[in-house]
Protein backbone atom coordinates (compact mmCIF):
# COMPACT_ATOMS: atom_id res chain seq x y z
CA UNK A 1 0.00 0.00 0.00
CA UNK A 2 3.32 2.40 0.07
CA UNK A 3 3.93 1.21 -3.24
CA UNK A 4 7.46 -0.13 -2.70
CA UNK A 5 6.73 -3.45 -3.75
CA UNK A 6 7.45 -5.07 -0.59
CA UNK A 7 4.31 -6.29 1.15
CA UNK A 8 5.09 -5.97 4.62
CA UNK A 9 3.91 -4.17 8.23
CA UNK A 10 5.16 -1.04 6.57
CA UNK A 11 1.57 -1.30 4.16
CA UNK A 12 -0.31 -1.13 7.49
CA UNK A 13 -0.35 2.62 7.43
CA UNK A 14 -0.76 3.06 3.58
CA UNK A 15 -3.85 0.29 4.18
CA UNK A 16 -5.30 2.08 7.06
CA UNK A 17 -5.43 5.60 5.10
CA UNK A 18 -6.51 4.42 2.59
CA UNK A 19 -9.60 2.83 4.08
CA UNK A 20 -10.07 5.78 5.99
CA UNK A 21 -9.10 8.33 3.99
CA UNK A 22 -9.11 8.09 -0.18
CA UNK A 23 -8.30 12.09 -0.43
CA UNK A 24 -5.42 11.51 1.86
CA UNK A 25 -4.38 8.70 0.57
CA UNK A 26 -4.10 9.84 -2.85
CA UNK A 27 -1.96 13.11 -1.44
CA UNK A 28 0.21 10.95 1.02
CA UNK A 29 0.80 8.30 -2.38
CA UNK A 30 0.22 10.12 -5.23
CA UNK A 31 1.92 7.30 -7.17
CA UNK A 32 -0.30 4.41 -5.88
CA UNK A 33 -3.55 2.94 -7.41
CA UNK A 34 -5.75 2.91 -3.50
CA UNK A 35 -7.78 0.34 -4.78
CA UNK A 36 -4.66 -2.27 -3.71
CA UNK A 37 -6.42 -2.06 -0.47
CA UNK A 38 -9.00 -3.68 -2.11
CA UNK A 39 -7.62 -7.31 -0.80
CA UNK A 40 -10.98 -9.20 -1.18
CA UNK A 41 -11.64 -8.09 -5.20
CA UNK A 42 -15.30 -6.90 -4.35
CA UNK A 43 -14.58 -3.50 -6.31
CA UNK A 44 -15.04 -1.68 -2.91
CA UNK A 45 -12.68 -0.53 -0.56
CA UNK A 46 -14.13 -1.99 2.92
CA UNK A 47 -13.62 -2.79 6.39
CA UNK A 48 -13.93 -6.06 4.50
CA UNK A 49 -10.96 -5.85 3.21
CA UNK A 50 -9.18 -6.12 7.00
CA UNK A 51 -8.87 -9.29 7.59
CA UNK A 52 -7.52 -10.41 3.68
CA UNK A 53 -5.41 -8.28 3.83
CA UNK A 54 -3.88 -9.31 7.53
CA UNK A 55 -4.11 -12.76 5.64
CA UNK A 56 -1.47 -11.23 3.44
CA UNK A 57 0.73 -9.62 5.56
CA UNK A 58 0.99 -13.13 7.94
CA UNK A 59 1.29 -15.34 4.86
CA UNK A 60 4.91 -13.96 4.25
Amino acid sequence: MNCNCDRGVDDINGFILALTDAEAYTKAFPDCDRMLADVNNDQQVTVGDINAFVALLTDG
